[in-house]
């Protein structure tokens, strides 16, 4: 449904002369990457919002997507997958993270473990991205500069008594990165560099 409307916008941009048509292929597939993301984005707000989590998910989505982007990770085929299998976990986050707020050094074992295992792994090279040597060294590196910044600032508000609910929230996400870099190595979704 996503890829059909954006090939009818695309089809109109390319009619109207708005691009080339040896661009269209770069622009159908940055829009379906967009409106992807708004969709699976605005859907988690909106879970945020019937679960009385907003403020919690827009911190969670923060530290989510901005290491994901660097980290990689598990990808489904398609957009349909992908989008259930988002929500599903972060309604998994919704209901895990008060219960841990009562338990806290069970989540900083967690927090652990995953910034081990991204400072292991760095990122994913996933074949749709397939980086080259300097691309992917280069990310690996940004993807452990940030999660150590995302560790120092949970460190930081654990120190200054913040909500611990809110400290669940942002770790959770470290959590999920370093959980779909896993099970993308167990499926064996990466590219090995040559």
């Amino acid at each position: 449904m996503v890829e059909e409307m954006v090939m009818r916008l695309v089809n109109q941009m390319e009619v109207k002369k708005m691009i080339e048509k040896s661009e269209r292929d770069y622009y159908e597939y940055v829009l379906i990457m967009m409106a992807e993301r708004i969709i699976a984005v605005g859907t988690m707000l909106i879970v945020g919002v019937i679960f009385k989590q907003f403020l919690p998910t827009v911190t969670f989505l923060i530290f989510f997507l901005s290491l994901r982007k660097r980290t990689g990770g598990y990808h489904a085929d398609k957009f349909w997958q992908c989008y259930l299998l988002t929500i599903i976990t972060y309604i998994g986050v919704i209901q895990a993270a008060p219960t841990l707020s009562g338990i806290p050094h069970i989540m900083y074992i967690l927090l652990f473990f995953a910034v081990f295992v991204i400072v292991v792994i760095g990122t994913v090279n996933h074949p749709n991205i397939d980086l080259d040597e300097n691309e992917l060294r280069e990310t690996k590196k940004a993807a452990r500069v940030l999660v150590l910044i995302e560790t120092g600032i949970i460190a930081v508000l654990t120190a200054l008594k913040m909500n611990q609910l809110y400290v669940n929230y942002m770790s959770m996400a470290v959590v999920m990165c370093s959980s779909f870099m896993l099970l993308a190595k167990v499926t064996r979704q990466e590219v090995k560099v040559k």
